[in-house]
């Protein structure tokens, strides 16, 4: 029996775990340790299955992982899907909507392991090179012929991120809108993304939970903004990293270094010394 047999440390990616393309190699090595220890070390993401590509070249094994926001539980190792929710076909108007307003809007939808964009911009070509994704550009009647995991909107400016927040606000749906971010290129690119309704990275984790077989008591997490504030709240034990928006960090356990610096490697040393270990 290891020092982690049994428990599951639920992992954002962007800010968390890497950032500008780069992960600390203190995290790659910490990893190691957690999972040789009887851990399940799983991402928890925004990212689409087919998006994580950075991430895979630098572990050697990761858990059934959570991606697209909760909308997926994907087991890399044996390329399978074992959970997946869809947005309701009645609110695909959400993006014609979105289209018709004329603005700079890039818009990708996630469909399984196809993304498809509606409208191309910077922040899609941006976005697509750094998470490794490839795409191919429909028009909305087309992508609507496709069951939607997710999308997301991209924006160069605050002021057409408020507008599309403005006019989304008004209508009635059955979907749930979350605002997520990245850091590319040394700046924060802020996506306004549409999912299934009740679809959060701590929902899916109920379900990660059952099919790891965890122990009660053995769950930990580690995230740095809004999207993953449920899973933070949800775990036995919970850490951010450095510079997390303090309305997030208030409910952790624990404040780690940077992710620069190797925030993830941080919190399994932290959870080792909890286990009285080092």
């Amino acid at each position: 029996m290891g020092l982690f047999s049994a428990c599951l440390l639920a992992c954002d990616i962007d800010g968390t775990l890497l950032v500008n393309g780069i992960i600390n190699p203190r995290n790659i090595e910490k990893i190691e340790y957690f999972m040789n220890e009887g851990g399940s070390f799983s991402l928890s993401t925004g990212r689409t299955v087919g998006a994580v590509g950075p991430v895979l070249s630098k572990l050697k094994k990761v858990s059934p992982s959570i991606v697209s926001n909760g909308c997926m539980i994907y087991d890399y190792e044996n390329k399978k899907v074992l959970d997946e929710l869809y947005v309701p076909k009645s609110d695909y108007f959400i993006v014609k909507k979105v289209l018709d307003m004329g603005l700079n809007v890039g818009i990708e939808v996630h469909s399984g392991d196809k993304v498809l964009t509606v409208f191309r911009n910077a922040e899609t070509d941006i976005h697509q090179e750094y998470e490794w994704l490839e795409s191919i550009t429909v028009s909305f009647e087309e992508a609507s012929r496709y069951r939607w995991n997710k999308v997301v909107m991209m924006f160069e400016d605050e002021e057409t991120l408020r507008a599309v927040k403005e006019m989304i606000a008004g209508e009635e749906t059955q979907a749930s809108f979350v605002d997520t971010s990245a850091v590319i290129a040394g700046k924060r690119r802020r996506y306004y993304e549409q999912f299934p309704k009740g679809v959060s990275k701590a929902s899916a984790l109920d379900k990660l939970i059952h099919i790891l077989n965890i122990k009660k008591g053995g769950l930990f997490a580690i995230g740095d903004y809004y999207n993953d504030l449920e899973m933070i709240k949800k775990a036995d034990i919970s850490a951010v990293p450095a510079g997390t928006p303090r309305d997030i960090e208030m409910y952790a356990d624990y404040t780690a270094c940077s992710c620069e610096d190797g925030a993830v490697a941080d919190f399994i040393d932290y959870l080792a010394k909890k286990k009285g270990m080092i």
